[in-house]
């Protein structure tokens, strides 16, 4: 008998195979080395998944299209092979679909970029092996996502799901070298050298921080942060604490601190240890505004993408994951 679709699968019940599937495969993940990893696990999910396509990505932007027009297909299972940017850009084409489009499909990671960090997270396994007996056993879960609201560099209004982390300050400093000088280095060591790079340099920005309709007074800021899972840059647990099914984001600032508190407290990154530590704020919020009179880029899950005024908003259970 033909196992059921993972499109009848309960919320909470263990997912089949036999469904039509697509994997969305960025070559350029991991520094190049991401389509290598795929064909390591490219048997294994052809033997969960018999009949899979394979779609390779050719530009930035082109998972978010390939995932929307899957959902808009019917497709049942959505697949993002590579880091956090690929896998960012899958979630925002499947959620940019219309409800009723979607309503069958599931979206899963296999990871194959630098970072990972949703991956590492969720404890998805890169192993290839381990992955696919996690997905063997997978279920069909529902996690929130996050809407950020912003700023194209040319200044016009623009808008996108995420999954991990925005952030503006040294976040976006640090985007902005990695966009620069690219990931060398593999994905922790290269975010930890742009880190150090960026505190080098680092001013505190004026902002104006808006928390669940409660406007603040305008203060100085080296990073301001939303947060729906805990680390970003390879491994910086920058929320420890976040959960990506509470229908809350983790709002993380950081005041006005010299460059040797910031070089005292990067290691402690890591840990989660700088939660507690003197000009360093961690709260629970369902929306973040931020304004600024200055021109600050936007960190979204890792890759430079506009500049604020932002806004950033959770989207409780809005996305079915196979985990």
């Amino acid at each position: 008998m033909k196992p059921r679709s993972l499109a009848l699968a309960a919320a909470g019940a263990p997912m089949s195979p036999g469904c039509e599937a697509l994997f969305i495969v960025n070559p350029a993940a991991g520094h190049g080395r991401g389509r290598a990893r795929w064909e390591r696990g490219r048997e294994l999910a052809e033997s969960l998944w018999p009949g899979l396509q394979v779609a390779m990505t050719q530009r930035p932007g082109h998972g978010r299209e390939l995932a929307r027009a899957a959902a808009l297909g019917g497709t049942e299972l959505v697949v993002a092979v590579g880091g956090d940017g690929t896998l960012g850009e899958v979630v925002d084409g499947y959620l940019a679909a219309p409800e009723t489009s979607r309503r069958r499909a599931v979206v899963a990671t296999f990871p194959a970029g630098s970072g990972c960090d949703f991956a590492r997270h969720v404890g998805v396994p890169r192993d290839p092996q381990a992955w696919a007996a996690a997905m063997a056993a997978g279920t069909r879960t529902r996690l929130d996502a996050a809407l950020a609201t912003f700023r194209a560099p040319d200044g016009a209004p623009r808008a996108r799901h995420f999954l991990n982390v925005a952030a503006l300050g040294l976040a976006g400093d640090v985007a902005a070298g990695v966009e620069r000088r690219g990931k060398f280095l593999g994905g922790t060591l290269t975010y930890l050298l742009e880190g150090l790079l960026s505190i080098a340099s680092a001013r505190p920005k004026r902002m104006r921080l808006v928390v669940d309709g409660v406007a603040e007074p305008a203060a100085e800021y080296h990073l301001v942060a939303a947060a729906n899972t805990s680390t970003i840059g390879g491994g910086m647990k920058l929320a420890p604490g976040a959960d990506e099914r509470d229908g809350l984001l983790e709002v993380l600032t950081v005041g006005a601190l010299s460059k040797g508190e910031l070089l005292r407290l990067m290691p402690a990154i890591y840990a989660g240890g700088h939660v507690g530590a003197p000009g360093v704020v961690l709260r629970r919020a369902r929306r973040l505004e931020i304004h600024s009179d200055e021109v600050l880029p936007l960190n979204i899950d890792g890759d430079l993408d506009g500049r604020a005024p932002a806004v950033f908003e959770v989207q409780p259970k809005a996305l079915p994951f196979l985990l």
